[in-house]
C-alpha cells in the first residue's frame, strides 16, 4: 500500500475545486466515481404550475331624491359624496 502525504500545505490552506482535483494519489479516480454513483440522488424539483386568476366588479349606483313630490318649499339642501375602492393584489413570496 502506498502513502499519500501532504506536506507542503500549511494546516490553514483551503483548496478551490481546481487544486482540489490536481490532487493525485489515493485509491483513484475509478473508485470514487463508483462511491459518487453509489451515493443516493437528490430528488428533482417537481414542475409546479401555478396560474392565477383576479377578478373584482364593483357596481354604484346613487340616486338623490331630494324634494320630489313637493310644492312650495324652500331652503331643501342635498350633499352627496359617494365614494368607492377596489384592488386586486397578489404577492408571491
Amino acid at each position: 500500500m502506498k502513502t499519500l502525504i501532504i506536506a507542503d500545505l500549511s494546516l490553514t490552506t483551503e483548496l478551490d475545486r481546481a487544486e482540489m482535483a490536481a490532487v493525485q494519489g489515493g485509491y483513484g479516480k475509478e473508485v470514487y466515481a463508483q462511491y459518487l454513483s453509489s451515493m443516493p440522488k437528490a430528488p428533482e424539483k417537481p414542475a409546479i404550475s401555478f396560474d392565477a386568476m383576479q377578478s373584482l366588479g364593483q357596481a354604484q349606483n346613487t340616486m338623490v331624491n331630494n324634494g320630489n313630490n313637493a310644492a312650495f318649499v324652500c331652503g331643501i339642501t342635498s350633499s352627496v359624496n359617494p365614494s368607492q375602492h377596489g384592488a386586486n393584489t397578489i404577492n408571491f413570496g
